[in-house]
């Protein structure tokens, strides 16, 4: 009986030694490794000593440091939804998601900007992280007012980047599924500064999303024979939809690609932009915030890098106004036919209605003149004070 006891308790300790390992801080990282206790691999830390550990450290004792990642641009800015990862080495604590974001915050270092790596976030924005916590599946991060030092984290390529980097850098954690975040406790602003709708129960779908792409690309850049190659969420708010214009006699064949990118409103979707990896727009800018929208007045500079059919870039400046589409004015620009070559021209538009608009660079098939491929760039036509419509 003595002996039976003792068997019970020793796997009663045992037990008990692994549910403080593994029992989660809240805060998207797990407590420290007991002595003598199984070590549970933590989903951020790399195995084995991280930089600036020793790797003859006693066994049993606790690093007084971990690896962390956190994802950042690299190269090109042409798709701002594709990040990638960056290990640092960081103070060893419990909260690893806390750990991560005040890194992310803090933007990449010299020797990561000599790499090619590139962020939204800079030394401005080290620090700005009030408070990181995350319950039932949800992961919640306050900031200090951000806006201020970020001008370029607005709609369209500045929101997909910002909250691509957020995002992914937040979700690498397995308890994170959505995010919701603030400024200084406020939800609303934190969206409302990025133009988004706050988080709802309601989330619109892919096939939504997918919708909205192909009527928009059909009313507003031509391109009404399109197919769907893919869809997906680049954040809680971000998603983007790839599809394929078919061209030939019979309509049977998928010419390039050409990506929309589109943020969350309610339960629907706005579009923010469009990009083909063989038009590349530099000026007029891709939009920040709408106030910081490109001006352009006529005749619009427009120049940036083609491969297209006979190095012909078709242009056109197009405005909304109650649904309605109006072509202000339109021209061509030269690039490449064979790779990718610098162009520049000027293109003149009459005197639109409303406070913003489009810039449109597409090719034209050769064999019907139907769009095959968009780069489209939203622009405004006077400075906006307080956003665009």
């Amino acid at each position: 009986m003595a002996a039976a006891i003792g068997v019970f308790a020793a796997v009663a300790l045992v037990l008990g030694s692994i549910w403080l390992v593994v029992r989660n801080d809240g805060n998207g990282g797990t407590a420290p490794p007991v002595a003598g206790a199984p070590a549970t691999p933590d989903p951020s830390v790399s195995p084995g000593p991280a930089p600036g550990e020793s790797p003859g450290a006693a066994p049993g004792t606790v690093p007084a440091t971990m690896t962390v990642k956190v994802y950042f641009h690299r190269g090109s800015a042409d798709d701002p939804t594709k990040v990638v990862a960056v290990r640092r080495s960081v103070p060893r604590s419990p909260k690893v998601a806390t750990a991560a974001l005040t890194q992310l915050l803090a933007g990449p270092t010299r020797a990561e900007r000599d790499a090619g790596y590139w962020s939204v976030f800079t030394a401005a924005t080290a620090g700005k992280l009030r408070s990181v916590r995350i319950k039932d599946a949800v992961g919640y991060a306050d900031f200090r007012d951000l806006r201020p030092v970020m001008p370029t984290a607005g709609s369209s390529a500045g929101t997909a980047a910002f909250l691509a980097e957020l995002d992914t850098t937040f979700k690498q954690f397995g308890t994170v599924r959505r995010t919701v975040y603030s400024l200084n406790g406020d939800v609303s602003a934190f969206y409302e500064w990025l133009q988004l709708s706050p988080p709802e129960s309601t989330m619109p779908t892919l096939a939504e999303a997918q919708r909205v792409a192909r009527a928009w690309l059909a009313q507003v850049a031509g391109m009404r024979s399109v197919t769907v190659q893919g869809s997906q969420w680049r954040s809680d708010f971000i998603a983007t939809v790839d599809v394929r214009s078919m061209i030939g006699e019979n309509r049977s064949v998928p010419g390039p690609r050409s990506r929309v990118v589109l943020g969350k409103a309610g339960t629907s979707f706005s579009v923010l932009g469009v990009t083909t990896d063989t038009i590349v727009v530099d000026r007029p800018a891709d939009a920040i915030t709408p106030s910081d929208l490109a001006v352009v007045t006529s005749p619009l500079t427009i120049s940036g890098r083609a491969l297209a059919f006979e190095g012909t870039v078709n242009v056109r400046v197009v405005q909304i106004r109650n649904g309605a589409v109006r072509r202000l004015g339109s021209g061509y620009v030269t690039g490449g036919g064979d790779v990718l070559r610098p162009f520049t021209g000027e293109i003149a538009f009459a005197t639109p209605s409303t406070d913003t608009g489009w810039v449109l660079a597409s090719e034209l098939s050769a064999y019907n003149g139907a769009v095959t491929k968009v780069t489209a760039v939203r622009v405004a036509f006077k400075p906006l004070a307080g956003g665009g419509g």
